[in-house]
């Protein structure tokens, strides 16, 4: 039972991985390039939400989408910081 437990707590840390940087690469022209996608296409929300709490303050503090892209990015990787240590705790 352990075990499996540890599996699926992997597997989900490993999708959020990917899902975060998929989104940051939406929220990107350079990612956006990368998959094949046109410009038009750029967007924030999947970053926003897979960035939550940090991403909180872009609701009431805009400093332009650059500055928005680094906060995003930042919180991204404090939750994967996070999201380690929850799947390593026994």
């Amino acid at each position: 039972m352990a075990r499996s437990v540890r599996w699926i707590k992997w597997l989900l840390y490993g999708l959020y991985a990917v899902a975060g940087a998929l989104a940051l690469m939406l929220a990107a022209p350079a990612g956006l390039e990368l998959l094949g996608l046109p410009i038009d296409q750029l967007t924030f929300l999947p970053a926003r939400i897979l960035a939550m709490p940090w991403s909180l303050i872009l609701l009431v503090w805009d400093d332009g989408p650059v500055t928005a892209l680094a906060i995003l990015g930042v919180g991204y990787i404090l939750n994967l910081g996070v999201g380690m240590v929850l799947v390593r705790a026994e």
